[in-house]
């Protein structure tokens, strides 16, 4: 046996638990819980949205009867018949707040394989496979029959949907558990999409032609017009229903045609970036406009055959020319509802190579001092908006980066918020969510990652990702607090203390991933103090009438071997710990599920064996100490060494144990 000096000791105060010097991280730019935006944030939020806005499609009831009898139901249906949202909904409605609810996106995307999905009691599980390829299809088929045992086990659900041209992969098991829905009324799901917003539209209005025609779209272009509706109406206020339903839908049917016919009039570079550069500022100075359009003709190199400047018309000329209003404060508007966004969608869709100069057109100009905050923060969501919607995430990703990452000479910078943005913006987006969950992953694997950056990761995790994907905040929070100096604000491991606070899966998950880096012999000081963080025993006790994870069959022996690994890696630090678990033994699990895993994880090394007999010592003369805890104590570390009770040539009492 080795002569290792292993003595616990209590710790008060911060931590450096690396060389060099401490330093405090404020954050004093706008921060990111600003920055996300409303009310489907969260999970909860989001299926209460959606739930004040769902009609329920033909055949939801059969569907529903399968997942109640099997918990398995495979959703299938029309494009665009909300197979989606009725999956959540079908889940929604047999939890309640306290069920796990997951939407399995990184499955979906063949990122993560089901085996590795940890299943809870009761647990609520969407797999979405429209939009995967059919080699990820084929490779969540085969694993779902095991899949399926897990859920049985743990009386989950899982509500799979399918999409009709990966239907004919489905195996014979598989295929009893097909229900097929219908589209839903297209007028009723308008109405109850602008009930949720106080807007009542009468029934008489759904009788039109015009507005017929659309009722037949898919579930999100109804939501989308719905969405157009309400903006109609923040803009117009003194109007009514009929004018807002009908500016809604000139938007949808006119705009892009408007758009078009005035590109087709002006086919010379410098007007048209005149159109783009108003579309992409609407709001901004007209001065600020201007050189927006001047720096496009730059990148664009549009003014190598051009006339002299005096000899072409002027911006003010060419604004007129093209019906580009100028208010009464100087600022570029359209006199049309949603003509801006009619325009910038034109030159995306028109012009695809030309989208990664738009891009780099927008981080010139938000650079630019005539520009005011506002219009910088609205450049950002549309820049954004427009390459998500062209399934262009790099291009935001791009952006995002050249915006947050500080140049070599650290000095400060005032892009900082603007990269924030786009990057809620990107983990926001329900299509391109997960392109940006991966790059948030892979920053946090960065050894080179600055701190500034660091804690913009740490809230983008705690903020955003974490209320819809808290299983995939957790490993990219324990990334970071590996690497991180340990002084943000809050630090990576302050973020993973408050998830794990009360959520047993996520703490499980952490328990399991330093038990698998403490088998690999893998030496990150960090996973330490992240596991006597989670050694709290008020985390591992009993709650909402569920046993303590003390006596918990697979937890107990991965706590044995995290706390063997810390006792030798950092005896310095775990005593106070030591002391928080022998104050809760015989209070919230019987002493031996308590003490005999501190004795267990000592077992071996006779100098941990007698720090633990010190420690205990001690701590029964303090005002809170209990003598017969530490008596059990002593009593359990002689039975790991070989004593018997009869080996005793007296009784101890704990008045002797604690001498």
């Amino acid at each position: 046996m080795s002569e290792t000096h292993n003595e616990f000791h209590e710790v008060h105060g911060p931590i450096n638990t690396g060389p060099g010097d401490q330093y405090i991280y404020l954050n004093t730019r706008e921060s990111v819980r600003e920055q996300a935006r409303g009310p489907r944030l969260t999970l909860k939020g989001d299926l209460l949205w959606l739930k004040r806005r769902f009609v329920s499609p033909p055949n939801l009831g059969k569907a529903s009867n399968v997942l109640d009898t099997t918990r398995t139901v495979l959703l299938t249906g029309p494009p665009g018949s909300g197979r989606r949202t009725a999956a959540k909904i079908l889940l929604h409605r047999i939890a309640d707040d306290h069920t796990p609810f997951t939407v399995l996106d990184d499955e979906a995307a063949g990122l993560q394989a089901l085996a590795d999905v940890k299943i809870l009691n009761r647990h609520k599980l969407v797999l979405d496979l429209t939009d995967s390829t059919e080699g990820v299809f084929r490779a969540r088929q085969r694993e779902l029959n095991h899949f399926r045992t897990r859920l049985q086990q743990a009386q989950a659900h899982l509500v799979v949907v399918v999409p009709d041209s990966l239907q004919h992969h489905v195996d014979s098991e598989l295929a009893k558990h097909i229900v097929r829905i219908d589209r839903p009324d297209g007028g009723e799901v308008l109405r109850a999409h602008l009930s949720a917003e106080q807007i009542d539209l009468p029934m008489r209005l759904l009788a039109a032609t015009d507005v017929r025609r659309h009722l037949t779209a898919s579930m999100a272009e109804i939501a989308d017009l719905a969405r157009l509706v309400v903006a109609a109406s923040d803009e117009s206020r003194d109007g009514n229903v009929e004018t807002w339903l009908n500016e809604a839908i000139s938007v949808r049917t006119e705009r892009g045609g408007e758009v078009a016919d005035q590109v087709q009039k002006h086919w010379r570079g410098r007007p048209r970036t005149v159109l783009l550069a108003a579309g992409m500022c609407r709001g901004a100075s007209t001065d600020a406009v201007f050189f927006a359009s001047h720096d496009l003709v730059k990148i664009l190199a549009l003014d190598e055959d051009e006339d002299p400047r005096l000899e072409q018309d002027g911006f003010r000329d060419q604004l007129r020319q093209m019906h580009i209003e100028v208010d009464a404060d100087d600022r570029v508007e359209f006199g049309k509802f949603q003509y801006d966004q009619a325009v910038r969608e034109y030159f995306w869709d028109n012009y695809p190579d030309l989208r990664r100069q738009f891009c780099q057109w927008v981080d010139h100009i938000i650079r630019d001092g005539l520009f005011a905050q506002r219009d910088r923060k609205n450049m950002v969501d549309r820049v954004v908006a427009e390459s998500l919607r062209t399934k262009c995430p790099g291009h935001v990703s791009w952006l995002v980066e050249r915006w947050l990452f500080p140049d070599q000479n650290r000095r400060p910078n005032p892009l900082w918020d603007f990269g924030v943005r786009a990057l809620v913006r990107g983990l926001e987006d329900e299509r391109h969510g997960s392109f940006f969950r991966r790059l948030v992953y892979e920053w946090s694997r960065r050894d080179d990652l600055s701190a500034d950056v660091g804690q913009v990761l740490v809230d983008v995790c705690t903020e955003v990702i974490a209320p819809k994907y808290p299983s995939q905040a957790l490993v990219r929070l324990h990334n970071r607090a590996r690497r991180e100096d340990g002084l943000g604000n809050p630090s990576a491991r302050q973020a993973i203390a408050d998830l794990i606070a009360n959520n047993r899966l996520l703490l499980r998950l952490l328990l399991q991933r330093l038990v698998e880096a403490f088998d690999r012999d893998e030496q990150w000081p960090a996973d330490v103090l992240l596991f006597l963080d989670l050694a709290d025993p008020r985390l591992l006790s009993d709650t909402n009438g569920r046993r303590p994870l003390f006596v918990d069959g697979t937890v107990r022996p991965q706590l044995v071997f995290c706390w063997h690994t810390a006792m030798l890696a950092r005896p310095d630090l775990v005593g106070q710990r030591v002391c928080d678990w022998l104050a809760a033994a015989g209070q919230v699990a019987p002493y031996d599920a308590v003490l005999g895993i501190l004795v267990d994880a000592a077992r071996h090394h006779l100098h941990l064996l007698g720090s633990l007999h010190v420690t205990a010592r001690d701590w029964s003369h303090c005002a809170q100490g209990r003598p017969e805890v530490a008596a059990w104590l002593s009593q359990l570390i002689d039975r790991a060494q070989g004593l018997q009770t009869d080996d005793y040539v007296y009784p101890r009492t704990p008045e002797e144990v604690a001498r």
